[in-house]
């Protein structure tokens, strides 16, 4: 089981499915209405807020997004 799946585990379902809800729409390259900024330090790479919790991710050549790592703020930001 990688991280990003351990970490969804853990929330409430409420939360769950707001965080669930944003991945899908990061994944799907359908990112209006979201809080997404380039990550500084990390060229090509963002991130995207969703209440105290950041999803990272990239954006492949292809043009697809792909999800780097999901955390709470506080956490992620001393990963990457």
């Amino acid at each position: 089981m990688d991280r990003i799946e351990k970490f969804l585990r853990k929330l409430d379902p409420e939360r769950f499915a707001k965080v669930r809800a944003v991945q899908l729409a990061i994944e799907r390259n359908d990112l209006a209405g979201l809080d997404v900024k380039p990550y500084k330090g990390q060229s090509g790479m963002f991130r995207c807020r969703t209440g105290d919790i950041r999803i990272l991710f990239v954006r492949a050549t292809t043009g697809e997004n792909i999800i780097v790592d999901i955390d709470f703020r506080g956490n992620i930001y001393k990963k990457h």
